[in-house]
C-alpha cells in the first residue's frame, strides 16, 4: 500500500508537496540476503529497502 497525500495548491493547480509516511522496510539493507526470489527482492527495493 503506498501511503502518500498530495497537497496541491487550486488556484494554478499544481503540487506543492507530496507527504509519505513511514515505508516499514526503509533502510533495510538486503545485500547479501539470501533465500529471497527476484520478485521478493524487487518488492523489498520498491518498500525502501537498500540493493
Amino acid at each position: 500500500m503506498i501511503r502518500t497525500i498530495k497537497v496541491w495548491d487550486v488556484a494554478p493547480g499544481g503540487c506543492i508537496r507530496t507527504l509519505m509516511g513511514d515505508r516499514l522496510y526503509e533502510g533495510m539493507n538486503i545485500q547479501g540476503a539470501t533465500g529471497l526470489t527476484n520478485a521478493q527482492k524487487s518488492t523489498l527495493k520498491a518498500l525502501g529497502a537498500l540493493p
